[in-house]
């Protein structure tokens, strides 16, 4: 023993001591290590909704990563992005989670991937200073018991974690919800396909059954076999009953002069749920063909989710002209957007309540007034604790002047702005013109401005609030100004200003046009200020209504008087559910344009800033906040502000060149300290050396 102490004490045990506890740092370090995320939006981050999914799995669930090796750097980063969040998600789940990266060189992986159906993608590379194209995968399979769900391709960081997260959810219940059926119980799904229609030329006829079928054996070999497939030839008497029964496509034609009808549709059902999927007859430049048939196996995975999830349903006030959000040229893409997470009821005020169970409702464009009940209905639901989000306009088309197709716009005198400005918002008949808008070169007028499309970047939007503090910048297309002016002054309220325009914005009340040749700046530079666009009320509201409007039931009950009574007539009971202040606090959206819920500013799939805005204000106000996180993480979507072109120039040649120089600068610098460094030891200590010394 006493040897070993000596040994300690002594210089030579202090190499081996090191190397002890180098090995002992290594090993606590893999144990419990450290990550700091220094992005801004947490983009290296997982959400609170992603760690509770992972950390709660019961059953295993395994992530297959296909990426190619010797991606270009654009998508190598992409690459290193999705195995550092994977990671995070390793560190926060049980284990029951898994990772594997695949190597892709290897033929038996090639053959993996294509049966999941991840597929190469065409990507450009720059080599040899020369541009090509290369094949390369770049796909994400989940595997949770028989289910398994694709990402493919990831070309970008935007938004992995969410569509990560919520395909994991998604999948999670639907092995639930398929667990939970009876033994011998099935899902159905039925082909009707009218046999005629083969002999009637349509394109896509011939093939739609063994499209569906195969489809049908990848999606039934991933459920469990739990779904049941048949094909049905309707009769000219059975068309019209299945299009009232599903809503299928029902077609008519004349054979030898006889008057016939087919039906074309492709339904999964279970119980008394049923969802269409879209097959459908189209007429094209061709001739008809059979839409529907591209990708059936995303189709199916889609509406067996929609059958068997338990989202949440927002109402559609309907009734007044609002947009219609079932046709393609208004708002489908918005009701696509939700559908993901949500499902849209119609109500029509006018005939019923707002459903008991119903949390949010949304009153998108209404050009025609509301009765007093159906105000009445709308103020009663927010005081009762319910999320209430409204899109309206300050003007709208007349329709007066097509020509060119440019629009009269004129005041939207609509009696909901009653409401508006009992809860403190004062909403105005104008539309907001912006020089901070977008913009088109065209050769013969040359910049084109649209003023109406006003771009607001982060300046613009709330900083502190999770809806708009990650977005880089959104547009808000036709929107009219909003004054929260009263509402500022209620104690029982938080006012939120969601989104303004730049400071140099002006409003137009009438003679508007929407064509840049026809509309032009104002002069005078005092005329130009920033207004509200979007609004966000939360607390307790008081009611907009004194009493209960005539002519809607009060509720009188037991007012008849008993038979036998002696004395006094026995008085009436009246009873009231009239709530004159909130009894939970409520939500109130407000945005001063339903034209941003419309395809010119939405795409088909959900990428565009104001898709991403509306998302997050609909998972705001369904408390769905994690959402609003994981969606707008990504770095891509924060931009730079450019406050001059001048400082953009700048800092973009400082980058590109300004380093490089800097390093060169300063390694002058450092040789030249060196040498007068030299120069002084040597003068100092060997005066006598008639040797040159560099300096």
């Amino acid at each position: 023993m006493k040897k070993l102490l000596q040994w300690l004490k002594s210089p030579k045990s202090d190499f081996v001591l090191f190397v002890i506890f180098l090995v002992l740092l290594n090993i606590v370090g893999h144990r419990a290590f450290v990550r700091f995320d220094l992005t801004a939006p947490k983009s290296y981050s997982l959400s609170k909704a992603s760690k509770t999914v992972v950390k709660n799995l019961d059953t295993p669930l395994s992530v297959r990563v296909f990426f190619s090796d010797g991606l270009p750097s654009t998508y190598a980063n992409v690459y290193q992005y999705v195995k550092d969040i994977l990671v995070e998600y390793k560190g926060a789940a049980n284990k029951n989670f898994s990772v594997s990266y695949m190597d892709m060189s290897k033929p038996e992986n090639e053959e993996l991937a294509r049966d999941l159906g991840i597929q190469q993608v065409q990507i450009q590379e720059i080599k040899n200073n020369e541009v090509g194209l290369k094949q390369a995968y770049m796909g994400v399979a989940i595997a949770y018991g028989d289910n398994i769900e694709i990402m493919n391709p990831v070309q970008t960081s935007d938004g992995f974690e969410f569509n990560l997260t919520s395909k994991i959810s998604k999948m999670i219940s639907m092995a639930d919800s398929l667990a939970g059926l009876g033994k011998n119980e099935k899902i159905s799904l039925t082909l009707y396909l009218s046999e005629d229609l083969k002999n009637l030329g349509i394109s896509g006829a011939e093939e739609a059954e063994g499209i569906i079928r195969s489809a049908y054996n990848v999606i039934n070999r991933q459920n469990l076999d739990r779904i049941d497939y048949k094909v049905v030839s309707p009769s000219t008497e059975e068309a019209d009953a299945l299009s009232a029964k599903y809503g299928i496509q029902n077609i008519s034609y004349t054979e030898r002069g006889v008057q016939k009808k087919a039906a074309v549709g492709l339904i999964l059902e279970h119980g008394e749920k049923f969802y269409a999927l879209p097959l459908a007859v189209q007429r094209s430049f061709f001739g008809y063909a059979l839409s529907g048939l591209d990708d059936v196996e995303t189709t199916l995975n889609e509406g067996l989710h929609s059958l068997f999830s338990n989202t949440k349903k927002i109402g559609y006030i309907t009734g007044h002209g609002e947009v219609d959000h079932t046709a393609e040229d208004q708002a489908a893409n918005f009701e696509k957007l939700i559908s993901a997470s949500y499902e849209l009821k119609d109500i029509d005020l006018n005939s019923e309540d707002i459903p008991a169970g119903m949390n949010s409702i949304i009153i998108n464009g209404p050009k025609q007034d509301f009765t007093e009940e159906e105000l009445y209905k709308i103020d009663q639901f927010l005081l009762r604790g319910g999320d209430l989000m409204i899109f309206i306009d300050g003007t709208v088309d007349d329709g007066k002047n097509q020509m060119y197709g440019l629009g009269n716009y004129v005041a939207n005198n609509n009696n909901l702005d009653r409401l508006l400005a009992k809860y403190g918002i004062e909403h105005s008949k104008n539309m907001i013109m912006d020089k901070n808008c977008i913009t088109d070169m065209n050769a013969q007028y040359g910049e084109l401005h649209y003023w109406w499309v006003p771009t607001l970047h982060k300046k613009q939007l709330a900083k502190k609030n999770i809806i708009t503090n990650n977005l880089g910048y959104v547009y808000m297309l036709q929107s009219s100004s909003l004054d929260p002016a009263d509402a500022l002054e209620n104690k029982n309220l938080k006012v939120t200003e969601l989104a303004k325009s730049s400071e140099e914005a002006w409003a137009m009340e009438d003679g508007i046009t929407l064509h840049p040749l026809y509309l032009e700046a104002p002069e005078d530079a005092s005329s130009l200020k920033q207004f509200d666009l979007a609004l966000l009320l939360e607390g307790k509201f008081d009611s907009a209504f004194d009493e209960v409007p005539e002519g809607i039931n009060r509720a009188a009950e037991n007012a008849e008087k008993s038979e036998n009574a002696e004395g006094p007539e026995s008085a009436s009971l009246v009873t009231s559910n009239f709530v004159k202040s909130s009894v939970l606090p409520g939500k109130l959206f407000v945005a001063g344009s339903s034209m941003i819920t419309t395809r010119q500013v939405i795409d088909e799939n959900g990428n565009s800033p104001v898709a991403i805005f509306l998302m997050n204000v609909l998972d705001y106000m369904n408390g769905n906040e994690d959402l609003c996180t994981m969606r707008t993480k990504s770095l891509s979507v924060n931009n730079l502000t450019i406050k001059s072109k001048t400082g953009a120039n700048f800092w973009k040649l400082f980058n590109s060149f300004g380093i490089a120089i800097f390093v060169v600068i300063a390694g002058l610098i450092i040789w030249r300290l060196r040498s007068l460094r030299r120069h002084a030891i040597n003068k100092k200590y060997n005066p006598d050396d008639t040797r040159t010394i560099t300096k």
